[in-house]
């Protein structure tokens, strides 16, 4: 699995990979997740807008973005489950593990707006 942190506008997002053990665990605690209320999406505009994750998510899931307290799980036929990240804890945890390979200033925004 990799994870893309949406943070910039017309330049290249970084990307880390997850260890095998790190996918696994993402994919039992998104399994455990609540439904977001009515209502509830991703960051939009500019700047930080949340974590996009890609790769080998199994026969069915497309994309999972983790982003602003929702993580939204697409699968490959356009359809769309979302959940709720009460106290953005899965996304403070994934940008943890972005933190061990991000540049320094990259590290800085991401904290900042996790805080903000």
């Amino acid at each position: 699995m990799n994870v893309e942190i949406d943070l910039y506008s017309g330049r290249r997002n970084p990307v880390f990979d997850l260890a095998p053990e790190a996918g696994e665990e993402l994919m039992n605690r998104i399994a455990a997740l609540p439904p977001a209320p009515p209502g509830a999406a991703p960051l939009q505009g500019l700047g930080y807008r949340g974590l996009r994750i890609a790769g080998d998510l199994g026969a069915t899931i497309m994309e999972i973005v983790v982003s602003g307290g929702v993580v939204v799980v697409r699968d490959r036929s356009g359809a769309e489950r979302v959940f709720q990240d009460a106290g953005r804890s899965l996304e403070r945890s994934l940008a943890d593990l972005a933190g061990a390979t991000l540049d320094p200033a990259e590290t800085s925004v991401l904290r900042r707006a996790l805080r903000g």
